[in-house]
């Protein structure tokens, strides 16, 4: 289980990094893309030395050198999170100003960790320490290596944290918000392990094996180290990445479903808006070439134009359809139902149609506006979904038919 889920990581990250990379896109790459892309290469590289055949290649340069480059891997890992976090958080410029600090920080914990590297003799080596049960006499070169590892591991996934956090609180996406406190928690999950690798470092030096382990890894949660040393850290990567691309990913499905949205909606109000603009020709809004293709535009038009006619056909609501369709739609036990007050009002709206076409007086006393107008008021898309379900009432129902030929074709003013 271990290998086949360090073994495919790699794999599917690569796979992501190359895609954020080289993914066409129309006009200029948004600021971040490429932080994003760095992130999941390094990551990549990070988890390619726990599957054992790159960890023996690795390992045959030098001992341990795998351990190297997946720590190396690793921080610019966390600094990559922190960059694509600068970027959502801060204008292109401001962002890259802070990173700048944050990457001469990472220099410097790498350059550390690669020096004490190479200064620690072979055989006084991680490997040969285990082999040997002397992991508690490790050389001075590996405490400083440990020191550097974790100050900037801990650094790092803090500031993310942070930032992930105070970002997630006033994002303005549902998806946004989701991977933004999907990536904290991963931030969490890595906190654990840098708490792991702090205690471990500090018992170290006292010669006190804090969290006991074994040679290898039976499971994800045995030995006892492993929780903290494998599994942790695993589970945060694929928390933060999941995270930090799932609203990028979801946002082409949403919009997908939402120009499709748009595109029924038109359709079931296209019945309503026939009529109405076939006798209220004054309610058809002016041509935009440069936009009139798009379908929000259309959209946003239709129901414009509809709610202009509603109004113009205000003075021809006749009670006595109301009244009627109302009485209908209880019988029916639709009453106080959104299809039963949208059909109500479609019978409205269709006997106030064939009043002013027939040139009926107007009536003195015209029927209510529909249920919640003043609520929906500058919700366009709580609006769209109403006058939907009036233009199906309109096309379609019954009672709409037989309830708007109750009313006279005049209704005389009186007083």
């Amino acid at each position: 289980m271990i290998s086949a889920i360090f073994g495919g990581m790699p794999l599917l990250l690569l796979a992501a990094s190359l895609y954020w990379a080289f993914r066409r896109r129309p006009g200029q790459r948004p600021a971040g893309t490429l932080s994003l892309s760095a992130f999941l290469g390094c990551f990549a590289i990070a988890f390619s030395a726990y599957e054992p055949a790159i960890r023996a290649m690795e390992d045959s340069i030098t001992p341990d050198f795998s351990r190297l480059v997946s720590n190396s891997a690793t921080l610019s890992a966390a600094a990559s999170v922190a960059s694509v976090l600068l970027f959502l958080n801060h204008d292109a410029n401001e962002a890259r100003r802070r990173l700048r600090w944050r990457l001469r920080l990472l220099a410097v914990a790498v350059a550390t960790m690669a020096v004490a590297f190479v200064v620690t003799p072979r055989t006084l080596m991680w490997s040969a320490a285990e082999l040997q049960g002397k992991l508690d006499e490790a050389p001075a070169s590996l405490h400083v290596y440990s020191a550097a590892y974790i100050a900037f591991l801990g650094y790092a996934v803090y500031d993310c944290l942070t930032q992930t956090w105070t970002r997630s609180r006033t994002a303005t996406r549902k998806s946004q918000r989701i991977g933004l406190r999907t990536t904290a928690v991963g931030c969490v999950f890595a906190l654990l392990y840098t708490a792991y690798k702090t205690i471990n470092a500090v018992g170290a030096l006292f010669g006190w094996d804090a969290i006991p382990g074994g040679p290898r890894c039976t499971s994800l949660i045995s030995p006892v180290s492993c929780a903290f040393s494998v599994t942790a850290p695993a589970v945060g990567v694929l928390l933060i990445t999941a995270g930090l691309t799932l609203p990028a990913a979801v946002w082409p499905l949403t919009q997908f479903l939402r120009r499709r949205w748009e595109r029924k909606s038109i359709a079931d109000l296209d019945p309503l808006w026939q009529d109405f603009t076939a006798a209220l020709p004054e309610i058809v809004l002016d041509d935009d070439a440069t936009v009139e293709d798009e379908v929000d535009f259309l959209l946003h038009r239709r129901i414009v134009e509809i709610n202009d006619g509603i109004l113009t056909l205000r003075p021809y609501r006749s009670l006595t359809v109301q009244q009627a369709a109302i009485r209908e739609v209880e019988r029916r036990n639709l009453a106080g139902t959104a299809d039963g007050d949208a059909t109500v009002e479609a019978a409205v709206l269709a006997a106030a149609l064939r009043a002013m076409r027939a040139g009926a007086e107007l009536a003195f006393t015209p029927a209510a506006p529909a249920p919640r107008t003043s609520a929906r008021a500058g919700d366009l898309r709580a609006e769209t979904v109403w006058l939907r379900s009036v233009a199906r009432a309109y096309a379609a129902s019954d009672i709409v038919r037989t309830a708007s030929h109750k009313a006279p074709m005049l209704e005389t003013a009186q007083g």
